[in-house]
């Protein structure tokens, strides 16, 4: 009776979470114009090496060699898990200073006319906090 119980609820749980995965996927850049989340939102400068950037834009519809990070080239650049545009980059590469940063992610659609794509998000850059 125990095994079955502990079964039932596992399954349950898996059930719930791909349920709230799909309802909740990327949500954070909704919407028809092009939005991107950077990852993380706070960028400790002798900590963080790299940074990935989220989008809404299906990954199919871009030149992947044409993307960018504040003129910055990735260092990979996928689909994420519902098709959008993902890529990472070097924290070295953006040249970031303490204070708010407005990072822009550009880049051109797949296609004769080779119209290109903007989107911006807004991080806090902090200097070493002390010790490690």
């Amino acid at each position: 009776m125990n095994k079955a119980i502990i079964a039932a609820s596992a399954i349950c749980l898996l059930i719930a979470l791909g349920i709230g995965n799909l309802a909740l996927g990327n949500t954070a850049v909704k919407g028809d114009e092009p939005a991107m989340m950077v990852s993380p939102q706070t960028i400790v400068l002798d900590k963080v090496t790299t940074v990935t950037v989220h989008t809404n834009i299906p990954a199919g519809s871009v030149v992947t060699g044409s993307v960018a990070l504040d003129a910055a080239a990735p260092i990979s650049v996928w689909a994420d898990d519902c098709g959008h545009l993902a890529a990472r980059f070097a924290v070295a590469d953006l040249d970031l200073t303490p204070g708010e940063a407005v990072l822009t992610l550009t880049g051109t659609f797949v296609g004769e006319e080779a119209k290109t794509f903007s989107a911006e998000d807004t991080v806090s850059v902090k200097a070493d906090t002390g010790p490690r």
